[in-house]
Order: C-alpha cells, then sequence, then structure tokens
C-alpha cells in the first residue's frame, strides 16, 4: 500500500465457530459482533500503533472519514469522528455502549415464525452493550435477556429475572428505549417550510445526501 494512503479496515461481523453451540454470524452474543477496526492516517502519528479498548459502531466509519479529508458533516449522520483517537485524544462525551440490532425471521419456511410462536415483524432484537451488562430486547413480547458481564463474561446465565436485578433491567430498558427514540427515522425532520424556503437539510433526489 502507499505510504502516504488513509486506510480504514474492519470487519462486517464475526462467526460464532461453535460458541453457545452456534455457527455462522447474528443473534446477540459478541462473538458475533466485536469485530476488529483498523485506522491508518499517515498524518496522525501522535497515537500510531496504539490499540484503543472503547466502544465503536460501524456508523462511525463514514463520520470519521469525512473529517480526515476535510469535508463538513451531514446533519442526517447518527455516526461520530474517530479522528481524535488519532491523535492521542478521547473525544468528549463518547458513548459508554455498543448497541445493535437483529432482524431473524424465517422469510422462506417460516422457521423462526413457528418455533417462538410470534409473526414475522415480530421476530426482531435490540442489543444494549455496556462494559458491565448486555440487556437483549426481543419482539413479539418475548421475554427479554440480562447478562453480567462482570461476573460472567461468556453470557451463560441470564439475569433478567433475578429481583436483585431488576434496578439494572429497568436502567437498560429506558436507556435503550432513549437510543431508539433518538435514532428515529428523520428524513423529513432536518429541514422546516419558512416562508422564505426550504430551511435545514433536504435531499436533491431519493437517496441522495446531497
Amino acid at each position: 500500500p502507499d505510504a502516504a494512503e488513509l486506510r480504514v479496515e474492519l470487519g462486517d461481523h464475526a462467526e460464532m465457530m461453535g460458541d453457545h453451540f452456534m455457527l455462522g454470524k447474528g443473534g446477540f452474543f459478541d462473538a458475533s459482533y466485536h469485530i476488529p477496526l483498523i485506522v491508518r492516517d499517515p498524518r496522525r502519528t501522535e497515537a500510531a500503533g496504539a490499540s484503543i479498548d472503547r466502544f465503536t459502531e460501524a456508523v462511525d466509519v463514514f463520520p470519521t472519514l469525512l473529517d480526515l479529508i476535510g469535508a463538513a458533516p451531514e446533519p442526517h449522520l447518527d455516526g461520530r469522528s474517530l479522528a481524535s483517537w488519532l491523535d492521542g485524544e478521547e473525544p468528549a462525551d463518547w458513548r459508554d455502549a455498543a448497541h445493535w440490532e437483529f432482524d431473524f425471521r424465517s422469510v422462506a419456511d417460516g422457521e423462526a415464525e413457528r418455533h417462538f410462536g410470534i409473526g414475522s415483524r415480530d421476530c426482531n432484537l435490540a442489543v444494549l452493550r455496556t462494559e458491565a451488562f448486555k440487556y437483549v430486547h426481543f419482539g413479539g413480547g418475548l421475554p427479554p435477556l440480562l447478562f453480567d458481564l462482570s461476573k460472567d463474561p461468556d453470557e451463560l446465565s441470564n439475569v433478567a429475572h433475578d429481583p436483585a436485578y431488576l434496578p439494572v433491567r429497568v436502567e437498560l430498558a429506558e436507556k435503550m428505549l432513549t437510543w431508539r427514540a433518538n435514532h428515529l427515522d428523520q428524513s423529513l425532520a432536518l429541514a422546516e417550510l419558512t416562508k422564505d424556503g426550504v430551511v435545514g437539510h433536504v435531499s436533491k433526489t431519493a437517496g441522495s445526501r446531497e
């Protein structure tokens, strides 16, 4: 590769490889979602070669690239730039959790729907993963999962229904609800029609970021 080349390398998913007696990807276990992210910017050497153990998400990649090439960030992006980490600095108010979602419906044969006794639209889950806990919320009224990662790093014991963990479960459920509310579809929320015309961000064409 060119020594002056900006490079970002990451995996789109990991593999269960027999963990929890599962193969493939998906679900909610760390084995499927803890993936590498490597950013190399030859102009930034302060933290070159450093390994940072903090939460990032795939939505951070595009804002990072925009920042590194000096382009203005776009108002509808959910992620945050990682550029400060490359300068050896910690961004203010960095996230304290990772989030992901998984749709496990069986479109062809309805296997998941039959197994859980729920409709296709309910075959989904959302995860909030902090340093200490992982909370998994399902559609269709399926019971949630809660793992105390400080005591159970392999995610083997669900403590969602343990009365001692009820405050944690409520806290994480409310935190997830806030996160989902903050990331609702904003296609029509970033602009306002005024007497002087449209103010804000409106795509010129469907799917365009211009």
